[in-house]
């Protein structure tokens, strides 16, 4: 396998949208985000642009490895926090990186109070080291 870059993917949300959805239909929580990452949102005073920057990083994280969003549920793509920030890959997503030969993928997150951003890249190692 030749090491490199798989794909990229970017996204945006706004946090008014996400905090909107979430209000409106609480169970969207659990249907979106795992355990660990309500846990991180909830630490803070206002948890919204954390679960913005998360549900950006699920759609970057799916443009990178071109699925887009369809195909694969919202908790196989985990931000797993505490310093930087990383993808875990679980079900359909982890099948579908291994078909690409993605090891590994790459995160970088920001948000402000009223949009969030997210940037994926998806990483090939070479296997001859």
């Amino acid at each position: 396998m030749t090491p490199g870059l798989a794909g990229v993917g970017v996204d945006a949300v706004e946090v008014a949208r996400l905090r909107a959805l979430l209000t409106r239909l609480p169970a969207a929580y659990e249907r979106l985000f795992s355990e660990q990452e309500r846990s991180y949102c909830a630490r803070f005073a206002d948890p919204y642009p954390r679960y913005a920057a998360r549900f950006a990083a699920k759609e970057a994280v799916g443009k990178a490895l071109g699925i887009g969003i369809i195909g694969f549920r919202w908790r196989d793509i985990e931000v797993l926090s505490g310093g930087k920030p990383l993808a875990a890959l679980n079900g359909r997503v982890a099948e579908i990186a291994r078909e690409l030969g993605v090891s590994r993928v790459e995160l970088s997150l920001s948000h402000t109070m009223e949009m969030a951003y997210a940037v994926a890249a998806a990483v090939k190692e070479g296997d001859d080291g």
